[in-house]
């Protein structure tokens, strides 16, 4: 027979599990947690116990009804008066911050201006000012924040900590911006690309619910991706998975900032779309500018951001034959562009990947605003993440 602490070590794991897929996939009718391996009488004891806890709540789900009772089906989700979860984007040009509470739920985001020459010391003290700015309105103490996530335009090394040269941050290059936050912030902190992170929203909230393998497209300063790979992001041996604004299009086109030549970033990204009006407009202007025309007809901007959908097709290509994803999320500042662009980015593509016309997936446009979908994604990185940052209500549950 069991003993009582083996009965009760069993409980606390069965409560953990449950927990852990509710913060991974959000509220839960009871059968859809009988799948995670516990059975149907385990999930409804856990549950009975979660409720009179006061850890998890009931909610109504979806407007689908259940085929039974013909009512919406009840859910279980996180109380989300339990704690709070701080999303930090830290870009060129700004700082955005965005607290979420455990029921997913966005409260309050801000947006301030920052110079990116600004040291990291001084761009943390911008961040710390907007947390406690931010709580006071939610009414969460900092004692009840789990932890912070942080998004970076570039890649972070796995091994060390480091942003990477590619980080378009120049005062942060080859620092560790997880100790250094730590430090300023006085919260656990993770801290990933923003490609990265944007992709997470996007799984969490937006086009990528649901599924288990996809990409997502991010256009920012530069063009990365984010992949998630049975359900999890994945990052790489040393961070840098997703960095195609540097995949070579044209070996003879111009050289990138990363030294190499004809990379997409050179071809596509924001400033080179810009760059290749300044004749026929006697100007720069900018991404939204040039978006906003294109929508009104001029071919001019039709036809650049056309070339780039064609260009970004190529390097999706590519990407499409290594990792074979369900579908592809173009967000960041060129997602407005509609069809304008994914029209020609799909048929570059099909044009040449592995079974081209069979299998290649749907590209659409993301579902969350431009402004939030990284700061977010910082905050659903710490909102899934029960081994860095666990619910202090579960370590005395007995």
């Amino acid at each position: 027979m069991p003993s009582q602490d083996s009965q009760s070590s069993q409980r606390n794991a069965n409560r953990s599990r449950v927990v852990q897929a509710l913060r991974q996939h959000g509220a839960m009718s009871r059968s859809a947690l009988s799948e995670i391996g516990l059975s149907r009488s385990t999930v409804a004891g856990v549950v009975g116990e979660l409720l009179d806890a006061g850890t998890v709540v009931e909610v109504l789900g979806a407007p689908r009804r259940d085929r039974v009772t013909g009512r919406p089906p009840t859910l279980v989700g996180l109380d989300g008066g339990l704690g709070a979860a701080i999303g930090i984007e830290i870009a060129n040009g700004l700082v955005r911050v965005a607290v979420c509470n455990l029921a997913r739920e966005l409260l309050v985001h801000e947006t301030v201006a920052a110079d990116e020459r600004n040291t990291p010391a001084e761009t943390l003290r911008i961040v710390d000012t907007l947390i406690d700015r931010l709580l006071a309105g939610t009414g969460f103490r900092r004692d009840q924040v789990l932890g912070a996530g942080i998004a970076m335009p570039g890649p972070i090394q796995r091994r060390t900590g480091l942003t990477g040269r590619a980080c378009t941050l120049k005062p942060w290059v080859g620092l560790n911006p997880r100790t250094l936050a730590e430090e300023a912030l006085r919260l656990p902190v993770l801290v990933d690309n923003d490609a990265n992170l944007a992709a997470l929203a996007e799984l969490t909230w937006g086009a990528a619910r649901g599924l288990r393998d996809y990409a997502y497209i991010y256009a920012a300063t530069g063009i990365g991706a984010g992949f998630v790979l049975n359900g999890a992001l994945y990052a790489g041996a040393n961070g840098t998975a997703g960095e195609i604004g540097h995949t070579t299009i044209n070996e003879d086109g111009l050289v990138c900032e990363c030294g190499g030549r004809g990379c997409l970033n050179t071809l596509a990204n924001p400033d080179a779309i810009s760059r290749q009006l300044r004749q026929s407009l006697r100007r720069r202007p900018s991404i939204g500018e040039i978006i906003s025309l294109a929508h009104e007809g001029d071919a001019g901007c039709r036809r650049v951001l056309a070339d780039a959908g064609s260009h970004i097709g190529v390097a999706m290509a590519n990407m499409y034959n290594l990792l074979d994803p369900e579908l592809i999320v173009l967000g960041g500042n060129l997602a407005a562009a509609g069809a304008i662009l994914i029209d020609p980015l799909r048929q570059s593509m099909v044009r040449r990947a592995i079974h081209a016309g069979e299998a290649v997936p749907a590209v659409v446009a993301g579902e969350l605003d431009e402004e939030v979908v990284v700061v977010i994604g910082a905050a659903a990185a710490v909102l899934r993440d029960a081994t860095l940052f666990p619910l202090p209500t579960l370590q005395t549950a007995e």
